[in-house]
C-alpha cells in the first residue's frame, strides 16, 4: 500500500508540474516509444572490473515531451529556453536482470568460491521520471508548422526518477525468500543483515546525451543515460564491507535506447 501511495504522489507531481507550465505557455506535445538495453551495476562482481559487476537486459519506455515557445512575430524570436529546451516525462520498464559473480572472485577453488558461483540474483524494475533536455541547435519554429527534415540535433539531459524494484537472491536456483537468517549457503558477510528481498522503491538522478533526427511528423532518437539510485538495495544486497566487492557504492544503471517520437500539432 505504501508503494502504491508513493507512486501516486510522484506521478501526480510530474503531471502537476507539466500542467502548470502548459497553462502559462504555448507548447507542442510529443509522444513516443523507446527500446533498448539497460546495464545494471550492482554488488555482484568486482568493483574495479566493469564487465564482472554489470548485467544487461531489455528495456522499454513510453515517453511524453513538452516543447515550449514564447510569443512569435515577424521581427521577434522565442526565448533561449524555448529555443533549446524540452521537458520529457517517461515510464520505463526493465525486464528481469540476471546477476551472477564473475571475474577473479570466482576463479580457482575453495568453499567461498563455490558459494559465490552458486549465488545468483534477479531484479525486476520500472520507473517514472522527468528529464530536462538541452539541444545544442535551435529547435524548429513551430509557429508556422514548419519542421526541417533530416536535421540532426545533439542534446544533453538531466533527470529525476522514482524506481520500483523487486529483487531476489538465489542459491543453486533456489530463492532465499522465506528462509531464515543466517544464510549459511552464502559467504560470511552476507549471511546476516545484508540480504533485502522485499519490494522497494527509491529516488534516483540521471545525466545523459543523445541525438535527435527530424523526419517530418516523426523524430528518431538515440539516447544514452547514466542513472544513480539513492539506494544500495536495488539488487537485494546491501554490501557495506569487503575490499574486492563493489561495496560502499549505491547501485547504478546505464540505458542505451532507440526511440521514435510523434509530434502533434501546436495548441
Amino acid at each position: 500500500m505504501k508503494e502504491i501511495l508513493s507512486f501516486v504522489i510522484v506521478l501526480s507531481t510530474f503531471f502537476l508540474f507539466n500542467t502548470t507550465h502548459a497553462q502559462s505557455s504555448r507548447f507542442i506535445h510529443e509522444a513516443g516509444v523507446s527500446l533498448g538495453t539497460a546495464v545494471l551495476q550492482t554488488d555482484f562482481g568486482e568493483q574495479k572490473d566493469f564487465s564482472s559487476s554489470n548485467a544487461s537486459t531489455f528495456s522499454f519506455g513510453l515517453n511524453h515531451y513538452l516543447k515550449f515557445f514564447g510569443d512569435y512575430s515577424w521581427d521577434s524570436r522565442s526565448s533561449y529556453f524555448a529555443a533549446h529546451y524540452k521537458l520529457k516525462t517517461e515510464f520505463n520498464y526493465t525486464s528481469s536482470v540476471k546477476l551472477e559473480h564473475k571475474g577473479s572472485l570466482v576463479e580457482g577453488e575453495g568453499v567461498d568460491i563455490d558459494k559465490l558461483k552458486a549465488m545468483t540474483g534477479e531484479v525486476k524494475m520500472y520507473n517514472i521520471g522527468t528529464n530536462l533536455e538541452y539541444y545544442f541547435l535551435e529547435i524548429d519554429d513551430y509557429s508556422s508548422f514548419y519542421r526541417s527534415k533530416k536535421t540532426v540535433n545533439p542534446f544533453l539531459s538531466i533527470g529525476l526518477h522514482y524506481t520500483f524494484y523487486d529483487p531476489d537472491i538465489l542459491v543453486n536456483g533456489v530463492s532465499l525468500e522465506g528462509q531464515q537468517e543466517p544464510y549459511t549457503e552464502l559467504i560470511d558477510k552476507w549471511q546476516e543483515d545484508a540480504i533485502y528481498l522485499q519490494k522497494g522503491s527509491t529516488f534516483g538522478a540521471s545525466v545523459g546525451a543523445g541525438l535527435r533526427l527530424s523526419l517530418d511528423r516523426f523524430d528518431l532518437v538515440l539516447d544514452g543515460r547514466w542513472q544513480h539510485f539513492f539506494s544500495d538495495k536495488v539488487d537485494g544486497l546491501d554490501d557495506f564491507s569487503g575490499e574486492n566487492q563493489a561495496s560502499n557504492f549505491n547501485d547504478t544503471m546505464v540505458y542505451i535506447n532507440f526511440g521514435i517520437v510523434y509530434v502533434f500539432r501546436r495548441n
